[in-house]
């Protein structure tokens, strides 16, 4: 189910039921429970304040993962990373002098 999917679920679920949130935060912390692992995993990395901002940042993620299992399908995985680390590559071979 993609997050789009789950959230409005969510929505439909909670109107069903009635419940109610003291907070905007308990809100947020069932919304991100419920989101797969793989996603969950990252979204609990950044800060957020809302429901519609961890909705926004989980559904980026969720783009990014796919274009990654997109690229390892199609054998593009390297290429994939290669362009993303651009110009981040470390230099191994320099010789430090200690003299």
């Amino acid at each position: 189910m993609c997050v789009n999917d789950y959230a409005k679920m969510m929505e439909s679920l909670l109107l069903k039921v009635g419940l109610k949130f003291e907070s905007e935060e308990e809100k947020v912390a069932i919304f991100v429970n419920g989101l797969r692992r793989d996603i969950q995993d990252l979204v609990e990395v950044y800060e957020y304040s809302s429901l519609d901002k961890v909705l926004h940042l989980a559904i980026k993620v969720e783009t990014e993962l796919q274009k990654k299992r997109e690229a390892k399908r199609s054998g593009s995985y390297i290429d994939y990373y290669s362009r993303s680390w651009k110009g981040r590559e470390k230099k191994h071979d320099t010789q430090i002098d200690l003299s």
